[in-house]
């Protein structure tokens, strides 16, 4: 199963140290979502990790910036999905995988997977479990409406599981029928804890 790690939302100190230490397993994908930064703010972030790791990271806003570095591709958000004219998303993700850019998006229901009208070379499904970091935010699927939607589904588009994930049930998720994981909060909680114990 691919592995992927969404990156913690707001920076925290020793972060960048930490990224270079996850970016050290060879097959990990690094998805780099920072939601409140400009530009400006984002390029300085990802110019602060070593040059070597670029090909790891997907980029979740700023997209421009994968004209400047030798990136992994571009993530692409549910609510930009939905807001983008779909002819102008279309020819925006045909030049980025002509380019051998990745290109995935972030989906909230089965539905969605089957009709998704682009290309994509992954897509993250979420809610699947209770959420680590956001406490109000539960899994929406039961694990039988998972397995079936995996027996019988006609798209073949890799799924990664986003929501409640951490490396304990990758080996559920995987006999339910996901091609990949995406931990966040069971990441960053763990350094957060670390952090506390040593104050």
């Amino acid at each position: 199963m691919q592995k992927v790690i969404l990156s913690n939302p707001t920076d925290f100190e020793g972060e960048i140290a930490i990224i270079e230490q996850l970016l050290m397993e060879e097959s990990l994908i690094f998805h780099l979502r920072k939601p409140d930064k400009t530009l400006k703010q984002l390029e300085d972030f990802l110019r602060s990790i070593p040059a070597k790791f670029y090909k790891k990271i997907v980029l979740h806003s700023h997209h421009e910036l994968i004209k400047k570095y030798n990136l992994k591709g571009i993530h692409i958000t549910e609510s930009v999905r939905q807001n983008m004219d779909e002819t102008v998303m279309s020819n925006m993700i045909k030049l980025f995988r002509n380019r051998g850019l990745s290109v995935s998006f972030s989906l909230h229901t089965l539905n969605a997977i089957e009709n998704l009208a682009f290309k994509a070379d992954y897509v993250f499904l979420s809610p699947i479990l209770k959420s680590i970091s956001k406490t109000d935010y539960i899994g929406t699927f039961t694990m039988d409406e998972l397995r079936f939607f995996f027996q019988v589904r006609k798209s073949e588009i890799p799924v990664f599981a986003l929501g409640g994930i951490c490396e304990e049930n990758k080996e559920l998720l995987e006999r339910i029928g996901f091609q990949g994981f995406v931990m966040m909060g069971s990441v960053w909680e763990k350094y957060f804890l670390e952090e506390k114990q040593h104050e």
